[in-house]
């Protein structure tokens, strides 16, 4: 009997064995093996080199579409960044003339390619009485290029109808009255010479861009300060 028994089992190793595979092993382990394999294969093989450029190409390409886009909202506001500067000076000059009852002087020289508007408290006779000293600059500030002091030739004269003849338009002349333009203690805009109320006009822009063109006025008799914006056709106010 027990040499039957090593007979079968041997019949059933020489079985298996044609089969091939031992005996006790599952057919589908190397399959499962294969599959786990080409799993980890996958995962770990990441992005190609041409995948990663053709990636970077598209984020180059609408980067640069969004900068050509936005370039024209960028120039705009430099330009109403310009025009704030020269309003906010001409509101602290007639503010500074008021607060220290002071005749406070507005310029606009040009310094090389620099454009500035600069605030000085005059001190000198007839303007400080006496003993005040000297003439005190308060404040120089350079406006941002490419802004600069300029008219458009194509634009029309604000609402207010001061003179748009130059850049600096004050009582009709250019670049105002001999005796310059002065805040006084009452916050009245005058000629520093006639110390009568004077109106005027600033304009900034920049050659060849109309749509660049910003403008301030002043009415001499309440030292109102206006900003203006043109739009290519009129201008409305800031």
């Amino acid at each position: 009997m027990a040499c039957q028994v090593q007979h079968l089992q041997a019949d059933s190793n020489v079985g298996l064995r044609v089969l091939g595979r031992p005996k006790g092993v599952s057919v589908k382990q190397p399959d499962l093996n294969a599959q786990s394999q080409e799993r980890s294969a996958n995962g770990q093989r990441g992005f190609s080199m041409v995948e990663m450029c053709t990636v970077i190409l598209v984020i180059l390409i609408v980067s640069a579409m969004a900068i050509m886009a936005l370039q024209p909202a960028l120039q705009d506001a430099r330009f109403d960044s310009t025009m704030r500067q020269v309003l906010e000076q001409m509101r602290q000059a007639r503010e500074y003339s008021i607060a220290n009852r002071r005749y406070v002087q507005i310029t606009f020289p040009t310094v090389g390619a620099q454009y500035q508007i600069v605030m000085t408290e005059r001190n000198t006779a007839p303007y400080g009485p006496a003993g005040a000293g000297a003439d005190v600059v308060l404040s120089t500030v350079p406006i941002q290029a490419p802004a600069q002091f300029f008219v458009n030739p194509a634009s029309v004269d604000t609402p207010d109808n001061f003179g748009n003849a130059s850049p600096i338009e004050f009582e009709g002349q250019n670049p105002g009255p001999v005796g310059g333009m002065l805040f006084q203690s009452d916050g009245e805009l005058i000629d520093g010479l006639t110390f009568q109320p004077i109106n005027g006009s600033i304009f900034i822009g920049s050659p060849g861009n109309a749509l660049a063109a910003r403008a301030i006025t002043v009415l001499g008799s309440t030292g109102r300060v206006r900003a203006w914006k043109y739009n290519g056709v009129a201008w409305f106010q800031f």
